[in-house]
């Protein structure tokens, strides 16, 4: 007794030590009994495997071009004398666009056919010519065989008539010239009423009336923008390139489905229609072109498009969503739900359309296969299941 008194600090340090000891030892008693409590199950999004037909897709982006585009120029010198379109426009074709001013060209019509005129008169004279020149050929053909006449006179004869034949062709050829003139002229007069080559809207329009235009602007220059230019939308048409290891995928007939930002909810059907036999050296990519009939004309040129290639059908084939396929390296898994719990399974997956994938080995098609929650499970995990629907 007399030691605890002679050293109170250390009775007082023994006391709270044990103190601490028990307040510890409380404390893990009541967190082992806040463990012991149920813990709260992951709830996971499930669905079951589909066997069915799966179609095989290419995907691409692209612009959307009109089926013709044409940049109207004029074929004579003038000034613009009118304008019968604008922007916007629809026109048929052959369809009266623009006028150049062709008084110039009126003269030169009514100068040529007044030039033929007066070659088909000369021509006309030489006719009576020639007739008389043959008459006298002949009546000296006749007169010889009785030698009213010497030979100097049949030959004589001769030479009058050859030469007024020869001046005959001379004037005809004339009038041929003159002829081609005029037609040059007609065609020239022509080529000042400017006509709308096939259906379409006009796009631009560039000059205005009283402009002036060259026919050596659109011989010389092919980036000009012309008069105005003029797009076909009836059909429009769609430029892909395809990488090479699809190229043996893409044939001539597939059925494609386009869909276009400006109708997020309707989908296009078009064709391929041509396929470039030669792969761009820089991209190692080949052009294909697909048509897309365009009727009612919703569709315009230079808008964005994605556009899917049907390439083929794989059938009856067992396909899950894509969003329950996790990938670790060069595995790939996904997880199910056995007796209540998550489930590693590695799977080997084959063709993808839109969201679906399918599976070549790993499922059966029985299983409940997670889709909602994977990432919060390891294989194990206690879950708690939630139908979801089937896209």
């Amino acid at each position: 007794m007399s030691r605890f008194v002679q050293h109170p600090f250390v009775v007082f340090g023994v006391v709270i030590f044990f103190g601490i000891m028990a307040l510890v030892v409380f404390r893990l008693s009541t967190g082992a009994k806040a463990d012991t409590k149920k813990a709260r199950l992951i709830t996971v999004g499930i669905v079951s495997p589909l066997r069915q037909n799966l179609d095989i897709r290419l995907a691409y982006t692209a612009d959307i071009t009109p089926n013709q585009v044409v940049n109207i120029f004029s074929r004579v010198d003038g000034y613009i004398a009118k304008l019968h379109v604008d922007k916007g426009d629809f026109v048929r074709a052959n369809q009266l666009l623009v006028e150049i001013d062709h008084t110039d060209y009126q003269h030169a019509v009514n100068q040529a056919k007044a030039n033929l005129s007066a070659a088909k008169a000369k021509v006309s004279q030489q006719d009576a010519v020639v007739r008389n020149a043959k008459l006298t050929f002949d009546r000296m053909q006749t007169l010889i065989k009785d030698q009213f006449v010497s030979q100097q006179d049949l030959d004589n004869a001769q030479v009058n008539f050859d030469a007024a034949r020869a001046a005959q062709e001379s004037l005809q050829a004339q009038v041929n010239q003159m002829e081609v003139a005029l037609a040059q002229a007609e065609t020239n007069l022509a080529y000042s009423f400017i006509r709308a080559p096939f259906p379409g809207y006009i796009a631009e329009r560039n000059l205005d009336t009283g402009a002036y235009v060259s026919s050596a602007t659109a011989s010389t220059s092919t980036m000009s923008r012309g008069i105005m230019s003029l797009h076909d939308i009836n059909t429009v048409r769609v430029l892909i390139e395809v990488v090479e290891r699809d190229i043996s995928l893409v044939k001539v007939g597939q059925k494609t489905e386009l869909r276009a930002e400006a109708y997020p909810d309707q989908v296009f059907e078009g064709t391929v229609t041509r396929i470039v036999q030669a792969l761009n050296r820089a991209t190692r990519t080949m052009t294909v072109e697909i048509d897309l009939p365009n009727r009612d004309r919703r569709l315009k040129g230079g808008m964005f498009a994605r556009v899917e290639v049907m390439v083929g059908t794989h059938p009856q084939v067992l396909q899950i969503p894509i969003d329950a396929v996790s990938r670790l390296e060069e595995t790939q898994y996904v997880y199910v739900v056995q007796e209540g719990k998550a489930r590693r399974i590695d799977v080997e997956i084959g063709a993808r359309s839109a969201n679906r994938v399918e599976v070549i080995k790993g499922l059966t098609g029985d299983e409940h296969v997670i889709v909602s929650g994977k990432d919060l499970v390891h294989d194990g995990t206690p879950v708690q299941i939630l139908s979801l629907p089937q896209s």
